[in-house]
C-alpha cells in the first residue's frame, strides 16, 4: 500500500468523525528476516549416536467405555453356529465315446494265377473296345470333291431360273425392294375352361360314380363270397350225427342231378330240443341270372317232393332272390326254400315251421353263412 499524494486527503480517514478506522492495514515492512535462537554446539563423535525417541504426550490413554457398569444378560440363547459340512465332490463323469470303429476291411480274397490271366485279358479286350468306339466317334474329314466354278453366261443371257424377258438383269449392287411384311400367325386360343370343366366333370364321376355303382351294381357285392356255417344259429345248433350227415348226402346228390354244381359246396343239419329240424345244402360261384336259377332249383326238385304254394320273397336286397314252397319227405310236410344271388346259391328244408316263418329264417341263415372274400 501507497502513501497518498501530497495534498490529497486519505480515503480511509474521516474528519473530525470519532469512530477509528475500520481498515485493517499491514505492518510496515523492513526487509529482515528472522533470526533462529542460536542451539548448542554438539562434538562431532556425538553426531552419530540415535536420537532419543520423542514422547508423543498427545496420545490419548485406552479407556474402557463400559468400566463400572452391569454385565448385560441375554434371555434368548445365541444360535450354535452349525458345524462344517463336506459336500460330495462335483466331478462329471466323462461320457462313454461314441466313436465307432468301423469293423477291419475284409481282404481280397486270393486268386489263381490262371484267374489272374483271364481278368487282364479281359481288361485289355475292354481298353481296346473302348479305344475303337473314341475313334469311331471322331468326326470325320470332309472329302467332298471340289465342285467345279458353274459357268459366267454370256451378256444380254438370262441367268439360270430367271425368266426370259425384255428387260436386262439388274446389277448385282442395286438393292432390291423391300418385301411387305407377313402378318403375324393368329394367336392360338387356350381352351383352359374347356380342359378344367372336363377334368372337373372326370374327378366327379371318379369320386362319386364309384361308390354308386357298387351299390346300384350287386354283382359287385355278392361276388367273391366265402360259406362258413356257424355252430350255432337262433335257437338251433349245428348236428353232426350220422343221420343228419345221411340227410345232407341225400340232397347232395338230388342237387347234382340238377347240374347245380359243386364248387365251394357248403352243407350242414341244425335242429333243437322240440324235434325242429334245418338242412343247408349250397354252393358259391359266380351266376348272371341269380332269379332264374333259384326258380329252376325249385322246380327241378318239385316232382321228388311234390311241391306246391311256391312264392316269391323278398330279401331286402338288390339282386338277392329267395322262393319257397311247402311239400312232403317220406309223409313229413317241410318247407323248401332256395336263394339265389350272383355269388351263391342254396336249398333249405324246414320242419314244423310256417311258410313265412321258413322264409324270414332262412333270409337270416344266408346273412349269418355268407362272407364276402
Amino acid at each position: 500500500m501507497t502513501d497518498p499524494a501530497a495534498g490529497t486527503p486519505d480515503p480511509t480517514r474521516v474528519d473530525g468523525g470519532e469512530e477509528p478506522s475500520t481498515v485493517d492495514a499491514p505492518v510496515r515492512w523492513s526487509g529482515s528476516a528472522t533470526v533462529p535462537a542460536a542451539s548448542e554446539k554438539q562434538a562431532w563423535w556425538s553426531r552419530r549416536r540415535p536420537a532419543p525417541e520423542h514422547t508423543d504426550w498427545a496420545t490419548i490413554p485406552a479407556v474402557d467405555p463400559w468400566e463400572g457398569e452391569d454385565t448385560p444378560v441375554d434371555p434368548f440363547p445365541a444360535v450354535p453356529q452349525m458345524p462344517e459340512t463336506h459336500l460330495p465332490p462335483t466331478r462329471l463323469e466323462q461320457p462313454p465315446p461314441t466313436r465307432l470303429e468301423p469293423p477291419p476291411a475284409a481282404k481280397p480274397p486270393k486268386i489263381s494265377k490262371k484267374e489272374r490271366k483271364a481278368r487282364e485279358r479281359a481288361a485289355r479286350e475292354l481298353e481296346s473296345a473302348r479305344a475303337r468306339m473314341a475313334d469311331q466317334r471322331q468326326t470325320p474329314v470332309n472329302r467332298l470333291a471340289v465342285q467345279p466354278r458353274p459357268a459366267q453366261p454370256r451378256p444380254g443371257q438370262p441367268r439360270p431360273g430367271q425368266p426370259r424377258s425384255g428387260l436386262p438383269a439388274p446389277p448385282p449392287w442395286v438393292s432390291r425392294e423391300p418385301q411387305r411384311p407377313l402378318p403375324p400367325a393368329p394367336r392360338k386360343r387356350r381352351r383352359w375352361g374347356r380342359r378344367f370343366a372336363l377334368l372337373s366333370l372326370f374327378g366327379l364321376v371318379c369320386c362319386c360314380g364309384g361308390p354308386i355303382a357298387w351299390f346300384q351294381f350287386p354283382a359287385a357285392r355278392q361276388h367273391p363270397v366265402s360259406a362258413t356255417l356257424p355252430q350255432t344259429f337262433a335257437d338251433l345248433n349245428r348236428r353232426d350225427d350220422n343221420a343228419s350227415q345221411r340227410a345232407v348226402e341225400r340232397l347232395a346228390d338230388e342237387l347234382r342231378a340238377t347240374d347245380a354244381g359243386t364248387d365251394g359246396a357248403f352243407a350242414g343239419v341244425y335242429g333243437d330240443n322240440r324235434g325242429k329240424r334245418v338242412t343247408l345244402f349250397g354252393v358259391t360261384g359266380f351266376r348272371f341270372n341269380p332269379g332264374t336259377d333259384a326258380r329252376t332249383q325249385l322246380e327241378t326238385l318239385s316232382s321228388d317232393l311234390k311241391l306246391s304254394g311256391v312264392q316269391k320273397f323278398d330279401l331286402g336286397e338288390l339282386g338277392a332272390h329267395e322262393f319257397c314252397g311247402i311239400g312232403r319227405v317220406d309223409g313229413t310236410a317241410v318247407v323248401v326254400c332256395a336263394w339265389a344271388d350272383h355269388g351263391s346259391m342254396a336249398t333249405v328244408l324246414l320242419t314244423r315251421r310256417s311258410l313265412d316263418d321258413s322264409a324270414e329264417l332262412v333270409g337270416r341263415l344266408r346273412d349269418a353263412v355268407l362272407s364276402p372274400g
